[in-house]
Protein backbone atom coordinates (compact mmCIF):
# COMPACT_ATOMS: atom_id res chain seq x y z
CA UNK A 1 0.00 0.00 0.00
CA UNK A 2 2.65 2.52 0.77
CA UNK A 3 5.31 0.86 -1.74
CA UNK A 4 7.13 3.16 -4.34
CA UNK A 5 5.11 5.25 -6.10
CA UNK A 6 4.66 4.78 -9.80
CA UNK A 7 2.99 8.61 -10.72
CA UNK A 8 3.25 7.79 -15.00
CA UNK A 9 0.64 5.39 -14.44
CA UNK A 10 -1.90 7.17 -11.77
CA UNK A 11 -4.90 8.41 -12.62
CA UNK A 12 -7.41 9.75 -9.82
CA UNK A 13 -11.32 9.74 -8.89
CA UNK A 14 -13.64 12.85 -7.91
CA UNK A 15 -17.27 12.80 -7.80
CA UNK A 16 -20.22 14.32 -5.98
CA UNK A 17 -23.46 14.75 -7.96
CA UNK A 18 -25.87 17.40 -7.02
CA UNK A 19 -29.71 16.75 -8.20
CA UNK A 20 -32.06 19.68 -8.96
CA UNK A 21 -35.51 19.62 -9.16
CA UNK A 22 -38.10 22.69 -10.06
CA UNK A 23 -40.53 20.37 -7.93
CA UNK A 24 -38.27 18.47 -4.93
CA UNK A 25 -35.75 20.05 -2.56
CA UNK A 26 -32.06 19.93 -3.69
CA UNK A 27 -30.54 16.31 -2.86
CA UNK A 28 -27.37 17.27 -0.63
CA UNK A 29 -24.05 15.62 -2.26
CA UNK A 30 -21.86 13.33 -0.11
CA UNK A 31 -19.69 12.31 -2.23
CA UNK A 32 -17.28 15.19 -4.51
CA UNK A 33 -14.00 13.65 -4.87
CA UNK A 34 -12.01 15.12 -7.90
CA UNK A 35 -8.43 13.92 -9.41
CA UNK A 36 -6.57 15.77 -11.97
CA UNK A 37 -4.69 14.38 -14.30
CA UNK A 38 -1.59 15.04 -16.42
CA UNK A 39 -4.17 13.11 -19.52
CA UNK A 40 -6.32 10.90 -19.71
CA UNK A 41 -5.50 7.83 -21.76
CA UNK A 42 -8.70 5.41 -20.94
CA UNK A 43 -12.31 5.99 -21.67
CA UNK A 44 -13.32 4.58 -18.38
CA UNK A 45 -11.99 4.48 -14.83
CA UNK A 46 -13.41 2.65 -11.89
CA UNK A 47 -13.57 3.22 -8.26
CA UNK A 48 -12.95 0.40 -5.64
CA UNK A 49 -11.92 -0.58 -2.71
CA UNK A 50 -10.51 -3.20 -0.66
CA UNK A 51 -12.92 -5.83 1.31
CA UNK A 52 -10.18 -8.15 2.80
CA UNK A 53 -8.25 -9.85 0.41
CA UNK A 54 -10.69 -9.12 -2.41
CA UNK A 55 -11.81 -5.53 -4.03
CA UNK A 56 -15.29 -4.17 -4.87
CA UNK A 57 -16.21 -2.60 -7.92
CA UNK A 58 -18.04 0.72 -6.10
CA UNK A 59 -18.64 3.67 -8.89
CA UNK A 60 -17.26 4.72 -12.47
CA UNK A 61 -16.17 7.82 -13.18
CA UNK A 62 -17.18 10.81 -14.86
CA UNK A 63 -14.66 12.09 -17.13
CA UNK A 64 -13.90 15.94 -17.80
CA UNK A 65 -12.72 17.85 -20.81
CA UNK A 66 -10.44 19.18 -18.34
CA UNK A 67 -8.27 16.15 -17.39
CA UNK A 68 -10.61 15.58 -14.44
CA UNK A 69 -11.84 12.42 -13.21
CA UNK A 70 -15.16 12.54 -10.83
CA UNK A 71 -16.68 10.43 -8.08
CA UNK A 72 -20.34 12.01 -7.26
CA UNK A 73 -22.46 10.34 -4.95
CA UNK A 74 -25.71 11.54 -2.90
CA UNK A 75 -25.09 8.67 -0.48
CA UNK A 76 -21.29 9.03 1.69
CA UNK A 77 -19.33 5.59 0.46
CA UNK A 78 -18.27 3.30 3.63
CA UNK A 79 -14.68 4.46 4.94
CA UNK A 80 -11.62 2.99 3.95
CA UNK A 81 -8.76 2.76 1.18
CA UNK A 82 -10.18 3.12 -1.86
CA UNK A 83 -8.68 2.65 -5.60
CA UNK A 84 -8.34 4.19 -8.74
CA UNK A 85 -8.36 1.19 -11.59
CA UNK A 86 -8.25 1.57 -15.58
CA UNK A 87 -10.94 -0.15 -17.91
CA UNK A 88 -8.26 -3.11 -17.81
CA UNK A 89 -8.77 -3.23 -13.73
CA UNK A 90 -5.08 -2.28 -13.19
CA UNK A 91 -4.83 -0.87 -9.93
CA UNK A 92 -3.34 3.07 -10.47
CA UNK A 93 -3.83 4.59 -7.19
CA UNK A 94 -4.53 4.25 -3.01
CA UNK A 95 -6.45 6.65 -1.81
CA UNK A 96 -7.83 7.26 1.19
CA UNK A 97 -12.20 7.98 1.92
CA UNK A 98 -12.47 9.07 5.37
CA UNK A 99 -15.95 10.99 7.32
CA UNK A 100 -15.20 14.27 4.94
CA UNK A 101 -15.31 13.05 1.02
CA UNK A 102 -15.17 16.13 -0.57
CA UNK A 103 -11.68 16.69 -1.76
CA UNK A 104 -9.28 17.40 -4.59
CA UNK A 105 -6.19 15.49 -5.76
CA UNK A 106 -3.94 17.03 -8.08
CA UNK A 107 -1.57 14.39 -10.13
CA UNK A 108 2.31 15.82 -11.25
CA UNK A 109 2.90 15.52 -14.90
CA UNK A 110 6.62 14.12 -13.95
CA UNK A 111 7.43 11.03 -11.90
CA UNK A 112 9.12 12.29 -8.42
CA UNK A 113 7.05 14.74 -7.82
CA UNK A 114 4.29 14.41 -4.93
CA UNK A 115 0.31 14.22 -5.16
CA UNK A 116 -1.20 17.00 -4.24
CA UNK A 117 -4.78 16.96 -2.02
CA UNK A 118 -7.19 19.60 -0.98
CA UNK A 119 -10.01 19.30 1.05
CA UNK A 120 -10.79 16.53 3.30
CA UNK A 121 -8.10 16.81 6.11
CA UNK A 122 -8.21 13.17 6.80
CA UNK A 123 -7.69 12.31 3.15
CA UNK A 124 -5.17 14.41 2.52
CA UNK A 125 -3.26 13.64 5.62
CA UNK A 126 -3.06 10.00 4.03
CA UNK A 127 -1.66 11.25 0.76
CA UNK A 128 0.92 13.64 2.89
CA UNK A 129 2.26 10.46 4.74
CA UNK A 130 2.10 8.18 1.32
CA UNK A 131 4.00 11.35 -0.76
CA UNK A 132 7.31 11.49 2.52
CA UNK A 133 7.10 7.11 2.47
CA UNK A 134 7.38 7.30 -1.00
CA UNK A 135 9.81 10.24 -0.84
CA UNK A 136 11.86 7.70 1.52
CA UNK A 137 11.83 4.32 0.20
CA UNK A 138 13.14 6.01 -3.40
CA UNK A 139 16.49 7.82 -1.99
CA UNK A 140 16.83 4.17 0.11
CA UNK A 141 16.59 2.50 -3.46
CA UNK A 142 19.16 4.76 -4.41
CA UNK A 143 21.80 3.62 -1.71
CA UNK A 144 24.20 0.86 -2.58
CA UNK A 145 25.13 -1.47 0.53
CA UNK A 146 28.75 -0.03 1.51
CA UNK A 147 28.71 0.66 4.91
CA UNK A 148 28.54 4.61 4.34
CA UNK A 149 24.86 3.81 2.42
CA UNK A 150 23.92 1.49 4.88
CA UNK A 151 24.21 4.08 8.05
CA UNK A 152 22.51 6.65 5.56
CA UNK A 153 19.52 4.28 5.29
CA UNK A 154 19.44 3.53 8.43
CA UNK A 155 18.96 7.52 9.51
CA UNK A 156 16.46 7.29 6.60
CA UNK A 157 14.49 4.36 8.11
CA UNK A 158 14.63 6.42 11.12
CA UNK A 159 13.18 9.34 9.50
CA UNK A 160 10.49 7.61 8.57
CA UNK A 161 9.51 5.99 11.80
CA UNK A 162 9.58 9.27 13.57
CA UNK A 163 6.91 11.05 11.40
CA UNK A 164 4.71 7.84 11.36
CA UNK A 165 4.86 8.33 15.13
CA UNK A 166 4.42 11.79 14.54
CA UNK A 167 0.93 11.60 13.03
CA UNK A 168 -0.14 9.02 15.54
CA UNK A 169 0.88 11.26 18.74
CA UNK A 170 -0.83 14.90 16.71
CA UNK A 171 -3.61 12.68 14.86
CA UNK A 172 -4.49 9.65 17.48
CA UNK A 173 -8.31 9.41 16.21
CA UNK A 174 -7.61 9.66 12.81
CA UNK A 175 -7.76 6.30 10.48
CA UNK A 176 -4.40 7.33 9.08
CA UNK A 177 -2.99 7.08 12.73
CA UNK A 178 -4.64 3.95 12.87
CA UNK A 179 -3.60 2.35 9.26
CA UNK A 180 0.37 3.60 10.38
CA UNK A 181 0.05 1.66 13.81
CA UNK A 182 -1.97 -1.24 12.29
CA UNK A 183 1.94 -1.43 9.86
CA UNK A 184 4.19 -1.18 12.96
CA UNK A 185 6.06 -4.52 14.06
CA UNK A 186 5.98 -5.26 17.49
CA UNK A 187 9.19 -4.60 19.17
CA UNK A 188 10.29 -7.09 21.59
CA UNK A 189 11.93 -5.78 24.88
CA UNK A 190 15.87 -6.21 24.74
CA UNK A 191 15.73 -8.44 28.25
CA UNK A 192 13.97 -10.64 26.45
CA UNK A 193 14.72 -10.78 22.63
CA UNK A 194 17.33 -13.41 23.67
CA UNK A 195 15.46 -15.64 25.10
CA UNK A 196 13.49 -17.56 21.78
CA UNK A 197 10.16 -19.15 24.02
CA UNK A 198 9.60 -15.35 25.87
CA UNK A 199 10.42 -13.77 22.98
CA UNK A 200 8.03 -15.50 20.53
CA UNK A 201 5.23 -15.39 23.34
CA UNK A 202 5.71 -11.76 23.72
CA UNK A 203 5.27 -11.17 20.09
CA UNK A 204 2.30 -13.69 20.12
CA UNK A 205 0.32 -12.08 23.15
CA UNK A 206 0.91 -8.52 21.98
CA UNK A 207 0.56 -9.19 18.01
CA UNK A 208 -2.92 -7.30 18.15
CA UNK A 209 -2.56 -4.49 20.32
CA UNK A 210 -2.25 -2.24 17.35
CA UNK A 211 -5.32 -3.03 14.75
CA UNK A 212 -8.88 -2.95 16.44
CA UNK A 213 -10.82 -5.89 14.38
CA UNK A 214 -13.68 -3.81 15.84
CA UNK A 215 -13.21 -1.60 13.19
CA UNK A 216 -14.82 -2.23 10.05
CA UNK A 217 -12.74 0.42 8.53
CA UNK A 218 -10.28 -1.82 8.61
CA UNK A 219 -12.01 -4.16 6.22
CA UNK A 220 -12.12 -2.03 3.37
CA UNK A 221 -7.60 -2.28 3.64
CA UNK A 222 -5.16 -5.12 3.02
CA UNK A 223 -4.34 -5.03 6.76
CA UNK A 224 -6.74 -7.53 7.68
CA UNK A 225 -6.31 -9.94 6.32
CA UNK A 226 -2.30 -9.91 5.63
CA UNK A 227 -2.57 -9.29 10.01
CA UNK A 228 -4.45 -12.88 9.77
CA UNK A 229 -2.20 -15.28 7.28
CA UNK A 230 0.84 -14.00 9.36
CA UNK A 231 -0.47 -14.70 12.49
CA UNK A 232 -1.66 -18.09 11.22
CA UNK A 233 1.02 -19.05 9.02
CA UNK A 234 3.50 -17.66 11.75
CA UNK A 235 2.55 -17.87 15.08
CA UNK A 236 0.03 -20.71 15.45
CA UNK A 237 0.66 -24.23 15.49
CA UNK A 238 -0.89 -25.78 12.45
CA UNK A 239 -3.25 -28.42 14.68
CA UNK A 240 -6.63 -28.20 14.55
CA UNK A 241 -7.09 -27.70 18.21
CA UNK A 242 -4.54 -24.75 18.34
CA UNK A 243 -5.96 -23.32 15.27
CA UNK A 244 -9.97 -23.57 16.41
CA UNK A 245 -8.85 -22.12 19.92
CA UNK A 246 -6.91 -18.71 18.05
CA UNK A 247 -9.83 -18.48 15.47
CA UNK A 248 -12.45 -18.10 18.96
CA UNK A 249 -9.76 -15.79 20.00
CA UNK A 250 -9.93 -13.70 17.28
CA UNK A 251 -14.03 -13.75 16.72
CA UNK A 252 -13.64 -12.54 19.87
CA UNK A 253 -11.78 -9.24 19.50
CA UNK A 254 -14.17 -8.20 16.84
CA UNK A 255 -16.38 -7.17 19.45
CA UNK A 256 -19.52 -8.34 17.87
CA UNK A 257 -18.68 -5.90 15.29
CA UNK A 258 -21.05 -8.33 12.49
CA UNK A 259 -19.52 -7.25 9.44
CA UNK A 260 -15.97 -7.94 10.41
CA UNK A 261 -16.99 -11.00 12.36
CA UNK A 262 -19.11 -12.48 9.43
CA UNK A 263 -16.40 -11.80 7.31
CA UNK A 264 -13.49 -13.60 8.92
CA UNK A 265 -15.99 -16.53 10.08
CA UNK A 266 -16.57 -17.12 6.07
CA UNK A 267 -12.36 -16.68 5.53
CA UNK A 268 -11.93 -19.01 7.55
CA UNK A 269 -14.59 -21.48 6.55
CA UNK A 270 -13.03 -21.06 3.42
CA UNK A 271 -9.53 -21.80 4.44
CA UNK A 272 -10.23 -24.94 6.46
CA UNK A 273 -13.24 -26.84 4.68
CA UNK A 274 -10.60 -27.97 1.88
CA UNK A 275 -7.28 -28.02 4.30
CA UNK A 276 -4.14 -28.09 2.67
CA UNK A 277 -2.70 -29.92 5.83
CA UNK A 278 -4.25 -33.55 6.83
CA UNK A 279 -6.69 -33.61 9.36
CA UNK A 280 -7.55 -29.31 9.56
CA UNK A 281 -10.86 -29.66 8.25
CA UNK A 282 -11.96 -30.51 11.94
CA UNK A 283 -11.99 -26.71 12.02
CA UNK A 284 -13.87 -26.54 9.86
CA UNK A 285 -16.20 -28.84 12.52
CA UNK A 286 -15.41 -26.24 14.77
CA UNK A 287 -16.66 -23.58 12.62
CA UNK A 288 -19.79 -25.10 11.95
CA UNK A 289 -20.90 -26.19 15.16
CA UNK A 290 -20.10 -22.70 16.95
CA UNK A 291 -20.79 -20.18 14.71
CA UNK A 292 -23.13 -21.36 11.88
CA UNK A 293 -25.24 -23.47 13.96
CA UNK A 294 -25.51 -20.65 16.75
CA UNK A 295 -25.14 -17.48 14.85
CA UNK A 296 -27.39 -15.79 11.62
CA UNK A 297 -23.75 -15.31 9.44
CA UNK A 298 -24.07 -12.80 7.07
CA UNK A 299 -24.67 -14.20 3.02
CA UNK A 300 -25.96 -17.26 4.45
CA UNK A 301 -29.15 -18.37 3.59
CA UNK A 302 -31.13 -21.46 5.13
CA UNK A 303 -29.98 -23.98 1.91
CA UNK A 304 -26.63 -23.01 2.43
CA UNK A 305 -26.38 -22.83 6.76
CA UNK A 306 -28.05 -26.91 5.56
CA UNK A 307 -24.85 -27.57 3.79
CA UNK A 308 -22.62 -26.23 5.60
CA UNK A 309 -24.02 -28.06 8.81
CA UNK A 310 -24.28 -31.29 6.54
CA UNK A 311 -20.89 -31.35 5.39
CA UNK A 312 -19.58 -30.93 9.13
CA UNK A 313 -21.60 -34.21 10.38
CA UNK A 314 -20.05 -35.96 7.41
CA UNK A 315 -16.32 -34.44 8.24
CA UNK A 316 -16.99 -34.85 12.09
CA UNK A 317 -17.07 -38.50 12.12
CA UNK A 318 -13.69 -38.89 9.30
CA UNK A 319 -11.57 -36.42 11.83
CA UNK A 320 -8.63 -38.06 12.72
CA UNK A 321 -8.63 -40.21 16.04
CA UNK A 322 -12.19 -40.80 15.08
CA UNK A 323 -12.80 -44.46 15.30
CA UNK A 324 -13.30 -45.30 11.02
CA UNK A 325 -17.44 -46.17 10.04
CA UNK A 326 -17.57 -49.77 9.63
CA UNK A 327 -17.85 -51.61 6.21
CA UNK A 328 -19.62 -54.48 5.13
CA UNK A 329 -19.11 -55.01 1.56
CA UNK A 330 -19.28 -58.23 -0.97
CA UNK A 331 -15.70 -59.88 -1.79
CA UNK A 332 -14.70 -61.48 -4.78
CA UNK A 333 -16.65 -64.85 -3.44
CA UNK A 334 -20.08 -62.50 -2.87
CA UNK A 335 -19.61 -63.12 0.54
CA UNK A 336 -19.81 -60.05 2.81
CA UNK A 337 -16.52 -58.70 4.62
CA UNK A 338 -16.07 -56.47 7.25
CA UNK A 339 -12.41 -54.71 7.45
CA UNK A 340 -13.15 -54.96 11.33
CA UNK A 341 -12.88 -58.96 11.52
CA UNK A 342 -9.14 -58.24 9.98
CA UNK A 343 -6.42 -58.53 12.30
CA UNK A 344 -3.39 -56.47 11.74
CA UNK A 345 -1.29 -53.77 13.66
CA UNK A 346 -2.47 -51.29 10.63
CA UNK A 347 -4.92 -51.26 8.08
CA UNK A 348 -5.10 -49.51 4.92
CA UNK A 349 -8.33 -48.53 3.14
CA UNK A 350 -7.58 -47.95 -0.50
CA UNK A 351 -10.68 -46.70 -2.50
CA UNK A 352 -10.38 -47.34 -6.36
CA UNK A 353 -11.63 -47.89 -9.56
CA UNK A 354 -9.88 -50.48 -12.21
CA UNK A 355 -10.72 -47.91 -15.08
CA UNK A 356 -9.15 -45.18 -13.14
CA UNK A 357 -5.48 -45.09 -14.60
CA UNK A 358 -3.82 -42.67 -11.52
CA UNK A 359 -5.70 -45.65 -9.33
CA UNK A 360 -3.53 -48.23 -10.98
CA UNK A 361 -0.38 -46.20 -10.62
CA UNK A 362 -0.84 -46.19 -6.92
CA UNK A 363 -1.79 -49.33 -6.67
CA UNK A 364 1.56 -50.26 -8.29
CA UNK A 365 3.00 -48.49 -5.26
CA UNK A 366 0.89 -49.77 -3.06
CA UNK A 367 1.42 -53.29 -4.23
CA UNK A 368 5.17 -53.05 -3.64
CA UNK A 369 4.73 -51.54 -0.23
CA UNK A 370 2.58 -54.85 0.22
CA UNK A 371 4.79 -57.70 -0.92
CA UNK A 372 8.01 -56.14 0.80
CA UNK A 373 6.31 -55.06 4.41
CA UNK A 374 7.41 -56.99 7.76
CA UNK A 375 3.40 -57.51 8.13
CA UNK A 376 2.75 -54.12 8.94
CA UNK A 377 -0.50 -53.73 7.69
CA UNK A 378 -3.10 -55.35 5.98
CA UNK A 379 -4.74 -53.55 3.02
CA UNK A 380 -8.77 -53.54 2.31
CA UNK A 381 -9.25 -52.51 -0.54
CA UNK A 382 -12.66 -51.26 -2.22
CA UNK A 383 -13.74 -51.30 -5.25
CA UNK A 384 -15.96 -48.09 -6.75
CA UNK A 385 -16.67 -49.80 -9.89
CA UNK A 386 -20.26 -52.00 -11.12
CA UNK A 387 -18.15 -54.12 -13.46
CA UNK A 388 -17.93 -56.96 -11.31
CA UNK A 389 -16.28 -59.54 -13.42
CA UNK A 390 -13.77 -56.08 -15.09
CA UNK A 391 -12.91 -56.05 -10.70
CA UNK A 392 -12.42 -59.44 -10.79
CA UNK A 393 -10.52 -59.81 -13.75
CA UNK A 394 -8.30 -57.15 -12.43
CA UNK A 395 -7.78 -58.62 -9.13
CA UNK A 396 -6.78 -62.23 -11.31
CA UNK A 397 -4.20 -60.48 -13.48
CA UNK A 398 -2.53 -58.46 -11.22
CA UNK A 399 -1.96 -60.63 -8.10
CA UNK A 400 -3.64 -58.30 -5.50
CA UNK A 401 -3.69 -60.77 -2.52
CA UNK A 402 -5.05 -58.38 -0.06
CA UNK A 403 -8.56 -58.26 0.89
CA UNK A 404 -10.80 -57.53 -1.97
CA UNK A 405 -13.99 -55.80 -1.91
CA UNK A 406 -16.62 -54.28 -3.98
CA UNK A 407 -18.58 -51.28 -2.71
CA UNK A 408 -21.34 -51.85 -5.05
CA UNK A 409 -22.72 -54.41 -2.82
CA UNK A 410 -22.81 -53.34 0.68
CA UNK A 411 -24.65 -54.35 4.21
CA UNK A 412 -23.77 -51.12 5.33
CA UNK A 413 -25.04 -47.20 4.32
CA UNK A 414 -23.04 -46.29 1.22
CA UNK A 415 -19.20 -46.29 1.47
CA UNK A 416 -19.63 -42.96 -0.56
CA UNK A 417 -21.02 -40.85 2.10
CA UNK A 418 -19.35 -42.69 4.81
CA UNK A 419 -15.83 -41.94 3.92
CA UNK A 420 -16.83 -38.84 1.58
CA UNK A 421 -15.51 -40.38 -1.33
CA UNK A 422 -15.69 -37.86 -4.41
CA UNK A 423 -12.57 -39.59 -6.59
CA UNK A 424 -10.64 -42.11 -6.48
CA UNK A 425 -7.95 -43.13 -5.48
CA UNK A 426 -8.50 -42.27 -1.98
CA UNK A 427 -6.39 -43.83 0.86
CA UNK A 428 -7.13 -44.17 4.57
CA UNK A 429 -4.56 -45.64 7.13
CA UNK A 430 -6.47 -46.85 10.63
CA UNK A 431 -4.36 -48.26 13.66
CA UNK A 432 -5.22 -51.41 15.63
CA UNK A 433 -8.14 -50.29 17.45
CA UNK A 434 -9.10 -49.00 13.88
CA UNK A 435 -9.07 -45.22 14.27
CA UNK A 436 -8.35 -43.20 11.51
CA UNK A 437 -4.46 -41.81 11.59
CA UNK A 438 -4.09 -40.73 7.86
CA UNK A 439 -6.63 -39.65 5.26
CA UNK A 440 -6.02 -38.73 1.29
CA UNK A 441 -2.43 -39.82 1.05
CA UNK A 442 -0.32 -41.40 -1.32
CA UNK A 443 0.70 -44.35 -1.29
CA UNK A 444 4.42 -43.87 -0.59
CA UNK A 445 3.56 -42.00 2.39
CA UNK A 446 2.38 -44.99 4.62
CA UNK A 447 5.21 -46.50 6.04
CA UNK A 448 5.98 -42.52 7.19
CA UNK A 449 2.41 -42.29 8.52
CA UNK A 450 2.94 -45.80 10.48
CA UNK A 451 6.11 -44.87 11.61
CA UNK A 452 4.85 -41.77 13.14
CA UNK A 453 2.67 -43.33 14.59
CA UNK A 454 4.37 -46.00 16.46
CA UNK A 455 7.01 -43.35 17.85
CA UNK A 456 4.64 -41.30 19.16
CA UNK A 457 2.62 -44.31 20.60
CA UNK A 458 5.85 -45.27 22.28
CA UNK A 459 6.37 -41.51 23.85
CA UNK A 460 2.86 -42.18 25.25
CA UNK A 461 3.57 -46.01 26.77
CA UNK A 462 6.74 -43.66 28.31
CA UNK A 463 4.69 -41.13 29.85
Amino acid sequence: MLSKFKYNSILLLTGVLVLYSWFIPTAQAQVNINIQLPEIKHENYYLARYYGDKFQMVDTATISADTSIRFNSTEAYPEGIYLLVDASKNRLLEFLVADDQTFSLYVPNETGQMITCEGSKNSCLFIDQMNVTNDIYQKINQLDDNEQDKQTKDSLFRSLKDYQKQIINEHPESFVAKIIAAMQEIEVPDSISSDQRKAYYYYKSNFWNNLDLSDDRFLRSPLIINKIKQYFEQLVPQQADSISKEIDFIINLTADNMSVRDYLIWYFTDQYQNPKIMGLDKVFVHIADNYFAKYEIANTTPSIKQKILERADQLRRLTLGSLAPDLWLVDTSDAFVSFKSIESQYLVLFFWDQECGVCKKELNVLKDLYQNQDKNFEVYAIAANADFEGWKNYIKNNNLNWVNVNGMKSMTPDFHDLYDIYGTPVIYVLDSERKIIAKRIKAEQIPLVIEHDRTFSKADDQD
